[in-house]
């Protein structure tokens, strides 16, 4: 996998191949086809670490009730999110897009759980009182959309920092 991710960072998807996975793994390609049938494989396998990685680091800022203005626990989720890969930002954007292509449902267990913690009562925090189910949705999915195309889109979008103050006044409005 650290090999994959170094590969995508140096030279991007369209050079990668399990020849060079192998070699830069140290490995021969024979064991490789024993754990991955192709970099399709590997780079899904990425995608489901990664997944699970941001989402847990994601619930986690949810979950913590030392956060209780709304401009700081959106900044820690866009961060929790942002701290992807470290600095391997570039890696991260092809594993995501690769993600995204295959139309797969990776983040459908998080959205079922953010859904869940806001549609509960909160005793501190911008949103105390539960939304409704539709409104929870938008919120999480509106919010998630967001991330998603910080993240694929990389140097194209706004400033972190922008984002966060943008994300704000979307989840603070639309609660109020």
């Amino acid at each position: 996998m650290e090999a994959t991710i170094r590969l995508l960072e140096k030279d991007g998807l369209d050079p990668l191949t399990t020849n060079a996975i192998a070699t830069a793994a140290g490995v021969s390609i024979g064991t490789l086809y024993q754990y991955f049938p192709n970099k399709e494989a590997i780079l899904d396998t990425l995608a489901d670490k990664e997944m699970a990685a941001m989402s847990e680091r994601v619930l986690e800022v949810m979950a913590n009730r030392g956060i209780t203005a709304a401009e700081h626990r959106i900044a820690a989720v866009v961060r929790a999110v942002a701290a992807s890969y470290g600095e391997r930002h570039g890696a991260h954007r092809i594993v995501m897009a690769h993600s995204l292509s295959r139309g797969g449902s990776r983040l459908s267990p998080l959205f079922t759980r953010l859904i869940a913690m806001l549609s509960g009562h909160h005793e501190a925090g911008a949103i105390q009182q539960a939304l409704n189910a539709a409104d929870a949705f938008v919120i999480a999915h509106a919010f998630g959309g967001v991330l998603r195309a910080m993240i694929t889109e990389g140097d194209t979008s706004p400033p972190q920092a922008e984002i966060e103050q943008a994300l704000v006044r979307l989840v603070v409005s639309f609660v109020r």
